[in-house]
């Protein structure tokens, strides 16, 4: 499902049938007040390499050392997934199109699909495979759904973007699970 997700959101971009799935996007899309625009802006990082480092460590540090070393597995594959995909894709970013205002840092490479929305899924992917328990898989599912929208209220991502990050994300969650249970099963 997830690579459907991804051929979908490339396929409706490049023909340009896009559009309708993006203006819906930024139609919800209002401006919450100088509040919620700052705690956006600073949150929406958790889905970069930061928070894969950061949510990794403190994994780590309270002796989750496995589930910290799949996150950052996962994380890390997504985001240099999403990167390698960006020019099979060139778009500009909503902000370069006059169509939101840009609440963050200039991003850099274009806008599809969203590394972060990759990163974020990735690691919610892995929260909620390792937890098997539905507050764990609701917190995965929160941790992908608030970041992908966080990206398209800070005006760097069309909603399409954000789609195909999610499906890399999970794409890219499965592979790095697959091969660490083919390597622990080689060394067994």
């Amino acid at each position: 499902m997830a690579a459907v997700v991804v051929g979908g959101a490339y396929a409706a971009v490049k023909s340009g049938k896009s559009a309708t799935l993006d203006d819906l996007a930024y139609r919800i899309r209002r401006p919450l007040g100088h509040t919620a625009d700052r705690v956006a802006a600073a949150t929406t990082d958790l889905g970069s390499i930061y928070g894969i480092v950061g949510a990794s460590t403190v994994l780590a540090v309270i002796g989750r050392r496995d589930l910290a070393a799949d996150l950052a597995g996962a994380g890390f594959t997504a985001w240099g997934t999403a990167q390698a995909l960006k020019p099979l894709l060139p778009r500009d970013r909503p902000y370069q199109l006059e169509e939101a205002a840009r609440l963050v840092s200039e991003p850099a490479g274009t806008s599809w699909p969203s590394g972060h929305s990759s990163v974020a899924a990735a690691m919610g992917t892995v929260i909620a495979d390792r937890t098997a328990n539905v507050p764990g898989t609701v917190m995965g599912a929160a941790l992908a759904g608030y970041v992908g929208m966080s990206r398209m209220y800070v005006g760097v991502h069309h909603a399409t973007d954000v789609l195909a990050g999610w499906g890399t994300g999970v794409l890219s969650a499965w592979i790095w699970q697959l091969l660490r249970r083919a390597r622990r099963a080689l060394v067994s």
